[in-house]
């Protein structure tokens, strides 16, 4: 938060000197994204830094020193800062004084207040990320998205935004046909009555989906007759010449097992979503005018398309007919090709349906979707901002899509790639990560690294409790504040339930004024994240922070009479509880638990 009080300062400072040089700008003008604020990386450069004055030369038509010298004399007058320097070409290094760090340590102790300072325009988002098909147990990959999504959210939630979040079932198309067949051909071997030519006919061009879950759940569907209709087990007992409706319940039954285990696996993962949504439903046709959800948006696209070629809007992808079949004009915002929604022989596009559920989002009046998708949805992202401008002019809306893609994980063991699961057959499930790692290991590691990177992840560092893994370093910084804070308790130290300035006078040194300045920090780092969807600045800070206080805990014996007496032993403690406060915050943001005791 210092960094708001400073930045908000300096611009007053800056408004006041426009004023007096005869400049007809505001601060906010000249510098429409703010003053900026840094953080120097070295002692005896100050506490915070700013080179506005480098951004300001050219409308003040000044050396940008001489600039800096004149803040300096506005900014000197401010009681909560004890020095203000001008270094290099006009470079502002400010320190502050101990009872104004001292006063920013008090807020972050109070409970009543939040750490956090909300948005000023907070927004109505929709979230939805992992969406995995439900054809399969999730994999590695999905754990990193599913990690990604829910802290996004998280943060988003406590910057103060209305924050949804969902989960997309694409549960339509041939990958349906294909789970539908794979169970079947499981089913059938389980009678042993499977030739050959019935294999070919099952699956003619032989590809299925592998691994145990399918027996799995091809034995749950033989071992349970109520699961099939009589007609419809004789139809499958018969085979694919005779009729092949039964493959139907077969997709409907594997998807339920398989959506069930998916939604087990997210609880355990400390995950949960405010809605599942059904592709199914937007093929589903109204039982009045029997058209689907995706017939009635194509329609209101193409309605629109014909009303807008006379009204000018040129810039807007509108849909076409060709070669019989149905085009949305993309190459209008630079795609490299129109893209077809409804094939020449009337089957529909992946693409269509997309459009008609995003068409289905903004009717819910959110301002903000963010999707969540895999790095091989690269190539998708520019036909779905297309899409979302036709939309958006459709309904009059204005609502932005952000697309975050997550980019692969290399499971490692001591360096070395692991071999697949035997429960998946082609790939790790994530299932099988956190049986050997755990969850709060697992989600830490998967957010240390930007979702744009690829990321190494070694078990055998996940599951060690040393120094050297990054979630034990944090976390067992929070339980040393836990055991601090128990211990004065034995020893009869009374811990006030509200800090003062008082209690925290005795903070002076050196170490001490670097965990405040760190801590006061969290406040930015949450913002940033918020801001750039971005996770991991957020764990560098908590391994930032949690190895300041462990470098703090041994060169200072906190409880230690020996160490200034009693009031010193209190101001410790506080500063240690506010450590303790920030970790346990940021870690729930990660949706990682914060133990009292390892």
């Amino acid at each position: 938060m210092l960094d708001r009080w400073l930045e908000k300062k300096i611009s007053e400072s800056v408004d006041d000197l426009l004023k007096e040089k005869g400049v007809n700008q505001s601060s906010l003008d000249i510098l429409p994204k703010g003053v900026r604020i840094e953080f120097p990386k070295k002692a005896g450069f100050g506490d915070l830094a700013s080179p506005v004055a480098m951004h300001l030369a050219t409308s003040l038509k000044m050396a940008p020193r001489a600039i800096a010298i004149e803040l300096q004399k506005k900014l000197s007058a401010l009681q909560e800062i004890t020095q203000i320097e001008v270094a290099g070409p006009g470079y502002l290094n400010i320190t502050f004084t101990l009872e104004f760090l001292h006063e920013c340590l008090k807020n972050l102790l109070d409970t009543d207040r939040s750490p956090v300072t909300p948005v000023t325009s907070p927004k109505k988002i929709l979230i939805e990320y992992v969406s995995a098909n439900p054809t399969g147990p999730l994999h590695v990959g999905h754990g990193r998205g599913a990690a990604y999504g829910n802290s996004i959210a998280r943060i988003l939630k406590i910057l103060g935004h209305e924050v949804t979040s969902e989960y997309y079932i694409n549960n339509a198309g041939n990958q349906m046909d294909l789970l539908a067949r794979s169970t079947y051909l499981a089913w059938r071997a389980l009678q042993g009555d499977l030739s050959d030519e019935e294999k070919t006919r099952i699956l003619p061009d032989g590809s299925s989906y592998q691994g145990s879950y399918v027996t799995e759940i091809a034995r749950e569907i033989a071992d349970n007759p109520n699961l099939l209709s009589e007609e419809e087990r004789e139809h499958a007992q018969a085979g694919m010449d005779h009729s092949a409706g039964f493959l139907t319940r077969f997709s409907e039954i594997a998807e339920d097992r398989i959506m069930e285990g998916i939604r087990k696996d997210l609880m355990r993962f400390g995950i949960g979503f405010d809605r599942y949504f059904s592709e199914k439903t937007l093929h589903a046709a109204d039982p009045v005018e029997g058209k689907t959800a995706i017939d009635r948006c194509l329609d209101e696209i193409r309605n629109f398309s014909n009303a807008s070629s006379s009204t000018g809007l040129a810039d807007i992808p509108d849909l076409f007919e060709e070669e019989g079949a149905l085009w949305l004009r993309t190459t209008r915002l630079g795609d490299d090709k129109d893209r077809v929604l409804r094939k020449s022989d009337g089957n529909l596009t992946y693409y269509a349906a997309d459009i008609a559920y995003h068409r289905e989002k903004i009717s819910r009046g959110h301002d903000l979707f963010i999707d969540v998708w895999g790095a091989d949805h690269h190539g998708y992202i520019l036909r779905m901002q297309a899409a979302m401008k036709t939309l958006n002019a459709l309904n009059g809306t204005n609502a932005e899509l952000k697309v975050a893609l997550i980019q692969l994980v290399n499971l490692l063991r001591e360096g070395k790639p692991v071999g697949m699961s035997k429960r998946s057959g082609d790939f790790v499930t994530l299932s099988d990560v956190l049986d050997e790692v755990g969850v709060d290991a697992t989600r830490f590691l998967y957010l240390t690294r930007s979702h744009e990177s690829s990321l190494d992840f070694d078990l055998e560092i996940a599951k060690s409790k040393s120094m050297d893994n990054p979630v034990y370093y944090v976390q067992y910084a929070h339980a040393r504040v836990c055991n601090l804070l128990k211990q004065a308790e034995i020893r009869g130290i009374r811990v006030p339930a509200r800090w003062t300035l008082e209690h925290l006078s005795p903070l002076v040194g050196a170490d001490e004024k670097t965990l405040i300045m760190l801590l006061d920090r969290f406040d930015l780092v949450v913002s940033e994240c918020g801001s750039m969807m971005e996770v991991h600045p957020l764990t560098d800070y908590l391994t930032e922070l949690a190895g300041q206080f462990h470098r703090y805990y041994f060169h200072n014996r906190i409880l230690s009479p020996e160490s200034g007496g009693e009031a010193l032993i209190l101001a410790r403690l506080a500063l240690s509880s506010a450590v303790g406060r920030i970790i346990q915050l940021g870690l729930s943001l990660l949706g990682v638990s914060a133990p009292e005791s390892m």
